[in-house]
């Protein structure tokens, strides 16, 4: 599991890295729930052993990555650390306790060889992306933010899917995975936004 925790870690450092340096709306690929969320369906994918090491790995890779990118800010950047600062890290903490294992599982789904469990584990990750877009719309973020990440949720069942059957069935799943995503979103939005105004 510390391999878990270092990826994650990594990946939060990067993120914030990134996102000072690639240019205009891509920087939205770095500073994503969808990105950091493959990053638990690449560890659920990765453990061959027990459902309760791929929902550890999972959960491990997304707390990481919240304590590399508020770790980051203050080594990098300086923020002070106060009551207020940590209401983003133990916010995003939270989400990551209950994302974690449901991504880890869709990875693990996603090897399986069962073809309905790799529908939708290739859905539960496509989809993300496309609620992510959603969402991005909703909030009236620049355009091509919202267009990237759909293309990248779109590309998902087409690149990871096996057969042309699954990338059919998938393709058609997203529009469900996308729709239970996107309520997700607005949800989180909704609590995350009076959780940091308080």
């Amino acid at each position: 599991m510390l391999a878990w925790a270092a990826g994650g870690i990594a990946l939060g450092v990067v993120s914030l890295a990134l996102n000072h340096v690639l240019p205009g709306d891509s920087s939205r690929l770095v500073n994503s729930g969808a990105v950091w969320a493959a990053g638990a369906f690449a560890a659920g994918a990765a453990v061959r052993a027990g459902w309760w090491r791929v929902w550890l790995a999972g959960t491990v890779v997304l707390v990481g990555a919240v304590a590399g990118y508020y770790g980051g800010l203050v080594a990098f950047e300086g923020r002070h650390v106060g009551a207020d600062v940590l209401a983003g890290p133990l916010g995003w903490g939270a989400v990551g306790l209950l994302a974690g294992p449901v991504f880890a599982t869709a990875g693990a789904w996603w090897r399986d060889e069962r073809r309905g469990r790799r529908v939708v584990g290739v859905c539960v990750l496509g989809g993300v992306f496309l609620a992510e877009a959603a969402y991005l719309a909703v909030q009236e973020r620049p355009a091509g933010e919202a267009w990237i990440v759909a293309a990248i949720g779109l590309a998902v069942p087409l690149v990871l899917s096996r057969t042309g059957r699954e990338r059919l069935l998938a393709l058609v799943a997203l529009v469900p995975a996308a729709a239970l995503g996107a309520m997700a979103y607005l949800a989180l939005g909704s609590v995350l936004d009076v959780a940091f105004t308080r």
